[in-house]
């Protein structure tokens, strides 16, 4: 079975022998042809000259193996990702380095370039400057990445049912001794920090001193959704000083009728309103990413499609898309 292109938005095609065709929307076609494909066969749509994302870097991205349930594993997506001819993929696991494997993927499929890194979750010590100078010296250089806590993080708990305990790296308004730690390996190592699922208040001091101590790469993760959840004036405060704004297609999934129980309580952040977000504070603050690769979910790079397709429909310029997309995350990569 294939999957065919070229049919409404939103809606996929899946023929096979015997004249059998079965139509399905996107995210459960996503599903169903992982069910009936093997790796070899799973991308879904060849690389063309109109192709979206040729030479795209998708800046956060889950594979297999993990703990929590993917429907692809590291070389399975790389393999996709190269056929569509994209650019970069950046591995993000919450409770183990990422570097390690990117290597290995990277071996594997040297058409792409696939960095990874670490996410200061618990299960590598929480604020801990040894696990990000350990994943800065892995073999094979492809460790870029430093995520503050998520899962973790009290932010992120305390949104998630009021679970208590978590993270915090501001305490009595001043950043933990741990976190001061953590930065100063970041600078040493010449590493892009992102600020995870911290709270907006916590954001923006990592932010703010990091850049004081001279971090010139910074993310701020999936800014708009519901965890950090900043706001027009906090992306813009935090982008005046000099860190992007990621922006993620998962946001878009998250509506009251979404086509997975879980996505249903997610706060609402369509990609008219992060297209809105970027006109405002301009496409030189953004990067694109999916943040997929939950069983269930499309495919990485059909996300990044639909994220770029819709922000053109909403009336972001081409020259920002590329500047979102392939120019940013290029640089911050060194790439």
């Amino acid at each position: 079975m294939r999957g065919t292109p070229g049919n409404p938005p939103g809606v996929f095609v899946l023929t096979g022998g015997d004249d059998m065709t079965l139509t399905f929307t996107r995210p459960l076609a996503a599903a169903v042809a992982l069910c009936l494909a093997q790796a070899p066969a799973m991308a879904q749509v060849a690389a063309t000259d109109d192709n979206p994302i040729r030479g795209a870097i998708d800046f956060h991205i889950h594979t297999a193996p993990d703990v929590s349930a993917r429907n692809l594993t590291d070389i399975e997506l790389a393999e996709i990702a190269a056929r569509h001819d994209m650019g970069g993929l950046v591995l993000k696991n919450h409770v183990t380095m990422t570097a390690d494997r990117a290597a290995l993927v990277n071996a594997q499929v040297p058409e792409i370039e696939v960095f990874g890194g670490v996410v200061l979750n618990h299960a590598v010590g929480g604020i801990n400057a040894e696990a990000v100078r350990t994943m800065a010296k892995m073999s094979g250089g492809r460790g870029k990445v430093v995520w503050f806590p998520t899962f973790d993080a009290a932010f992120h708990r305390e949104s998630k049912g009021g679970q208590p305990g978590g993270i915090r790296v501001l305490v009595d308004g001043a950043l933990t001794p741990e976190t001061e730690e953590v930065l100063d390996a970041v600078l040493e190592h010449d590493l892009i920090l992102e600020t995870g699922h911290l709270y907006p208040e916590e954001v923006l001091a990592l932010v703010r001193r990091a850049t004081e101590k001279g971090i010139g790469k910074i993310v701020v993760t999936h800014a708009m959704a519901e965890n950090p959840g900043l706001n027009i004036e906090q992306m813009q405060e935090a982008a005046s000083m000099g860190a992007y704004l990621e922006l993620i297609y998962l946001d878009h999934l998250g509506t009251p009728t979404a086509h997975l129980p879980w996505l249903r309580t997610r706060k609402p952040n369509s990609i008219a309103d992060m297209s809105a977000a970027v006109k405002q504070i301009g496409a030189a603050h953004f990067i694109l990413a999916s943040d997929l690769g939950q069983t269930g979910n499309p495919l990485h790079p059909d996300g990044m499609i639909e994220l770029i397709n819709g922000l053109l429909a909403e009336g972001v310029s081409q020259a920002d898309i590329d500047t979102m997309v392939r120019d940013n995350p290029g640089m911050l990569l060194g790439l």
